[in-house]
């Protein structure tokens, strides 16, 4: 079982989720980006403009996109519609570490 602060299980799962969209050839131009208090996770160039990315990550029984609520997906948009270039998508990755190993979901246009 893993053993974190959830904000060392974030910080982990933003990482995998980098790395994964690395894998698949993704260009990211952004991380960790605030928007007065709220913040993109990741941004990415896609085939049509940028997109953002909410990472949610979660051990054990749980699902990561189970987080992605009304009010977070408003606070998701805002931090979009403030940032000063235009963001034509929002993804979501979710991670979620398991004592079998690590599962990625991507889900793509969420919002």
């Amino acid at each position: 079982m893993f053993r974190h602060t959830s904000n060392e299980l974030g910080a982990l799962g933003e990482e995998v989720a980098a790395a994964f969209l690395k894998r698949r050839g993704v260009h990211i131009v952004g991380r960790n980006i605030f928007v007065d208090r709220d913040e993109i996770d990741i941004i990415y160039r896609g085939d049509t403009g940028l997109v953002a990315v909410e990472v949610k990550t979660v051990s054990e029984g749980t699902d990561p996109f189970d987080a992605l609520t009304d009010e977070k997906l408003r606070r998701i948009r805002r931090a979009v519609s403030g940032f000063g270039r235009p963001i034509v998508a929002i993804d979501a990755i979710g991670i979620a570490f398991r004592d079998d190993g690590v599962k990625v979901c991507w889900l793509r246009g969420i919002g």
